[in-house]
C-alpha cells in the first residue's frame, strides 16, 4: 500500500496520515504490511503526523529511477511540526528538513523493532536552518538512528531503550548547537557524536554495558561543554574536543568497572 502527502502553504495547516500496516479492515479487505507514504510539504506551520504498525513501512520522499528509499521527504517552510510513530521491525525513516528562520520541530518514535533505521537531515551547507529541534526514540534491537544538522541554535536529542546493538549519531554543524543522547537496558549499544561549534555542547547517558561513546568537538570561538554519564562496565569512551579559543569542559561520571577513557583536548 501506497499513499501520497503533498501540500504547500497556509497558516496552521494539518496534514495527518495514518497507516495501520499489521491488521487493518477496508470494506471488509484486511491488508499487509509493507506501507509507503511519500511527504513533499512545502509552507509554514504545518502540522504533519503520520503513523505507522507493522514491519517494512517507509517514510520517504519521491524516488527518482535507481533510487529506492533513500529519496528523503521533504520538509520546507518555517515553525512546522511534524510526528512520525513506527511499531515494528525493518521500518525505515528519511526526512529532509529545509527551513530559514527556523523553529520546525521533528519528533520520531521507534518501538517494539528490530532492524529499523532513521535518518533526518536539518539543512544545507548552502541553506542552513537554524533554531530546529529533532526528537528521536527508539526500542528494540539495531535500530539505527542517524541526526545531521547544519545551522544554529538547533538541537538533537536521541534516546534509546532496551534492546542491543542499537546505534545512535548526532552530527552537527553551527553555532550554540547542543546534542544529546540516552541509552538505557541494552548491550553493543553504540553513541556517536560529533559537533563543529563554536560553543557546543555534547551529553550522554548510558545505562547498560558495553556501551562505546565518542564525542568529537571541533571550531573556534566560546569552546566546548561534553558531559558523560556511565552505569554499568565495559565501557569505552573517547572525548575530543579542539578549538582556537576558549574554555574546553569534559565531565565524565562513571560507576561499575572495565571501563576505558581517553580525552584529547587543546587550543590553537
Amino acid at each position: 500500500m501506497k499513499q501520497s502527502i503533498k501540500g504547500a502553504g497556509g497558516l496552521s495547516r494539518k496534514l495527518s496520515a495514518i497507516l495501520l500496516s499489521a491488521v487493518m479492515l477496508v470494506t471488509g479487505l484486511v491488508l499487509a504490511a509493507d506501507n509507503s507514504i511519500y511527504i513533499d510539504q512545502a509552507g509554514d506551520n504545518a502540522t504533519v503526523t503520520v503513523n505507522q504498525d507493522g514491519s517494512g513501512n517507509t517514510v520517504r520522499g519521491l524516488p527518482a529511477a535507481g533510487t529506492s528509499n533513500v529519496t528523503p521527504a521533504t520538509i520546507y517552510g518555517d515553525g512546522n511540526q511534524v510526528s512520525v510513530s513506527q511499531i515494528g521491525s525493518g521500518n525505515t525513516v528519511k526526512l529532509g528538513v529545509n527551513t530559514t528562520t527556523g523553529q520546525t520541530v521533528i519528533n520520531y518514535a521507534l518501538s517494539n523493532s528490530m532492524n529499523s533505521n532513521a535518518t533526518i537531515d536539518v539543512g544545507t551547507a548552502q541553506t542552513p536552518g537554524n533554531a530546529n529541534t529533532v526528537n528521536i526514540t527508539q526500542s528494540g534491537n539495531a535500530a539505527t538512528a542517524n541526526v545531521m544538522s547544519r545551522g544554529s541554535n538547533n538541537t538533537a536529542t536521541i534516546a534509546t531503550s532496551g534492546g542491543a546493538n542499537n546505534s545512535a549519531t548526532i552530527g552537527l554543524t553551527g553555532d550554540n548547537i547542543t546534542g544529546s543522547v540516552t541509552t538505557t537496558l541494552g548491550g553493543g549499544n553504540t553513541v556517536n557524536l560529533d559537533l563543529q561549534s563554536p560553543g557546543g555542547s555534547a551529553s550522554v547517558t548510558a545505562g547498560g554495558s558495553t556501551n562505546t561513546v565518542t564525542v568529537q568537538q571541533t571550531g573556534g570561538g566560546s569552546g566546548h561543554q561534553a558531559t558523560v554519564d556511565l552505569l554499568g562496565s565495559g565501557n569505552t569512551v573517547g572525548i575530543q574536543q579542539q578549538g582556537i579559543a576558549g574554555d574546553n569542559i569534559a565531565n565524565i561520571k562513571s560507576a561499575g568497572s572495565g571501563n576505558t577513557f581517553g580525552i584529547n583536548q587543546n587550543n590553537r
